[in-house]
């Protein structure tokens, strides 16, 4: 599977004679004719890397030779983050190759081995567990919750649905398949439903709904578990969200970075005639995250990143179970 925001698949790209960014930050060397270039590697939410100011070729006068083929990007680069973000990276601007729209099929064999090979690359149990909420003080939780095994629960869709009091129908969002991007517009089972822009802004006003929505602590929260986030190829998943919704479909929970160290709260909600669940993060309003909402109940899942009204990015959540010895 490959993600729009940088993946795994060769890309023939036209040498610039200088040197064009991974999508990880990266450095791809060039040559002086065509050359075929590996991808690097999805880039994480945190990257961020710099463009080389390579200047291009002059037009041939002749058949002449073929180019020497350039040099691979050598490296993930070094992960940057904005001020006070938490790690929240604008990788739209950031990734010079990214596309501004896009959705890939992606079959269901090959969803479940990315969430095994994610799963088996995860090292960051130490969050959402006894000592951590005291480390951070402003982290979202419900008064209730006594156990990081509530936590780190998982909820079926029959759970979901007779808590929330949604139709036993589960309506599921495979991005790339029952859901695609095309051209300037988005199609659901093959009908065309909104425009790019109109869609993103579904799910902004989706997220901002659940924002602003009065939600206490101390109601009765239904736990949806703790998810990776990954992107294109990325096997190892460092953005993490811990998800809870309540009766009325408003979510809350909590963003975490590992690599930063930092969290933040997130807000949003699930609309209940479509099923999607959007949400964001801290005072950020973009981007926006959106996943159907029955797609939070499975071991993993396609899931849309909107980075503003023009450019949304098809990246993957796999949910994360502590193990057994960890479950207290």
């Amino acid at each position: 599977m490959t993600g729009p925001g940088g993946g795994a698949k060769p890309g023939n790209l036209p040498s610039t004679g200088g040197s064009i960014g991974g999508p990880n930050g990266g450095v791809v060397g060039g040559g002086k004719g065509p050359t075929t270039l590996p991808a690097t590697g999805g880039g994480s939410i945190v990257g961020g890397g710099k463009v080389g100011p390579g200047l291009p070729n002059g037009p041939g006068t002749g058949p002449g030779t073929p180019g020497r083929p350039g040099t691979p990007g050598v490296g993930p680069g070094t992960p940057g983050r904005l001020p006070g973000d938490g790690g929240l990276g604008a990788i739209a601007k950031t990734n010079p190759l990214a596309p501004k729209a896009g959705t890939l099929p992606v079959n269901r064999q090959t969803l479940n081995n990315r969430g095994v090979v994610v799963r088996n690359n995860f090292n960051h149990y130490d969050c959402f567990h006894g000592n951590w909420w005291g480390r951070y003080p402003g982290a979202w939780r419900a008064a209730r919750w006594g156990t990081a095994a509530v936590v780190w629960g998982t909820a079926s869709w029959a759970a979901c649905s007779s808590y929330c009091g949604y139709p036993a129908e589960p309506v599921y969002y495979d991005y790339g398949s029952t859901v695609v991007y095309q051209g300037d517009s988005v199609y659901v089972n093959g009908d065309a439903v909104a425009t790019q822009e109109q869609y993103a802004q579904q799910a902004t006003t989706i997220a901002d709904t659940g924002k602003q929505a009065q939600a206490s602590k101390d109601e009765d929260w239904l736990p949806l578990g703790v998810f990776g986030m990954v992107q294109g190829e990325q096997t190892s998943a460092n953005d993490l969200f811990q998800l809870a919704v309540n009766k009325a479909g408003v979510i809350r929970g909590n963003y975490y970075n590992a690599l930063s160290d930092a969290t933040l709260p997130v807000y949003g909600s699930v609309d209940k005639k479509s099923q999607r669940a959007a949400w964001t993060v801290g005072d950020k309003k973009e981007p926006i995250y959106e996943a159907g909402f029955a797609n939070l109940t499975k071991a993993e899942t396609t899931m849309l990143v909107h980075f503003g009204k023009d450019r949304t990015q098809q990246w993957t959540l796999v949910r994360i179970e502590q193990p057994p010895e960890q479950k207290k």
